[in-house]
C-alpha cells in the first residue's frame, strides 16, 4: 500500500499487541462486566473466500469496539483482516488500537477525510497474502442512544461502496445492552444477512438502503430482547458471576449441607 495516500493514523498492525488488547483489554473488561454476550445470526456468515467486507454498525455505548473483538475473534473466527475506521480524535488519543488495524478519520478536514476514504478503498482491494480484508464502520459516527430514530448516517461508507463499483460485500450488524434481572447487564449482537450493493446505485441510494437495513436490524434487535426471545440467541462470551449470582450458589450450597 506504498501508493496510497496515508491518513495521519494508518493502521499499524502489531500481533503481539493485537493479542495483548484482546485478552487483557477487551476480552477481560467484557468478562469482568457483562453477564453473558449472546449472538443471533441471519443468513450464513461473511466468509473471505467470497471477497473483502465491510461491517457496518450502530453505535450506542462505549462498549461497541469491544464488541468488535468479540465480533472479528469468536463469530467470524478471525478468518479476515481485520480494520477499523475510528475517529481520529480519539485514535489520537488511544493509538496502541491501531495494533489491532484501526486508523483514523478526521471529519473536519475535507482534505484529511478523502485521504482516509482512499485508504480505506484501498485496504479493501488488497489482501493480505491470501486473505480477505475486512472494515468494520460505524457510520453514525458518535455514540447514540440505541433507540433513538432516526439513525443520522454520515455517507462515508456509501462513497467507499461506490469507489469498489460495489464489489465488497456488505453486512449489518446491530448492537443492544440491557439489564435482565441480574447485577451486570447483557450485551446483544445481531448480525447479517450478509448482501451486495447495486454496482449501478448512486452513493446517495446506497446510503438509504444502508440506513434501512441497519434500522430494521436494530429494530429486530430490540422487539427480540425486550420480547425475552432468548431462544433465538446463542450465548457466545460469559461473564463471571455477580454478587447475586454468588449469594444465590452459597444459598443451595448452604441448603445442601442441612439436608
Amino acid at each position: 500500500m506504498n501508493d496510497a495516500p496515508l491518513p495521519r493514523f494508518p493502521a499499524a498492525k502489531n500481533w503481539l499487541g493485537d493479542e495483548l488488547l484482546y485478552w487483557f483489554f477487551a476480552r477481560w473488561s467484557l468478562w469482568s462486566s457483562f453477564d453473558r454476550v449472546w449472538l443471533q445470526s441471519h443468513g450464513p456468515l461473511p466468509d473471505p473466500d467470497d471477497g473483502p467486507l465491510i461491517l457496518y454498525l450502530n453505535h450506542s455505548a462505549w462498549w461497541d469496539g469491544y464488541l468488535m473483538y468479540i465480533i472479528h475473534r469468536i463469530v467470524l473466527q478471525g478468518r479476515f483482516d481485520a480494520h477499523l475506521l475510528m475517529e481520529e480524535k480519539q485514535l489520537r488519543a488511544y493509538r496502541f488500537f491501531t495494533w489491532s488495524g484501526a486508523f483514523g478519520l478526521d471529519r473536519g478536514n475535507p482534505a484529511e477525510t478523502e485521504r482516509t476514504l482512499a485508504y480505506t478503498v484501498k485496504l479493501l482491494r488488497e489482501r493480505k497474502g491470501s486473505q480477505a480484508r475486512s472494515v468494520f464502520i460505524f457510520p453514525q459516527g458518535r455514540i447514540v442512544p440505541q433507540d433513538q430514530r432516526p439513525l443520522v448516517m454520515y455517507p462515508g461508507v456509501a462513497r467507499i461502496i461506490t469507489q469498489l463499483n460495489g464489489d465488497v460485500n456488505l453486512c449489518p450488524v446491530a448492537l443492544r445492552y440491557e439489564f435482565s434481572g441480574e447485577q451486570r447487564p447483557h450485551a446483544f449482537i445481531r448480525i447479517g444477512p450478509v448482501h451486495r450493493a447495486d454496482a449501478a446505485d448512486s452513493a446517495r441510494a446506497t446510503m438509504r438502503d444502508l440506513n434501512k437495513r441497519l434500522t430494521q436490524a436494530c429494530d429486530a434487535l430490540r422487539d427480540d430482547v425486550v420480547g425475552e426471545q432468548r431462544n433465538r440467541f446463542a450465548v457466545i462470551l460469559r461473564g463471571q458471576r455477580g454478587i447475586d449470582q454468588q449469594f444465590d450458589r452459597f444459598r443451595k450450597l448452604f441448603r445442601r449441607t442441612r439436608r
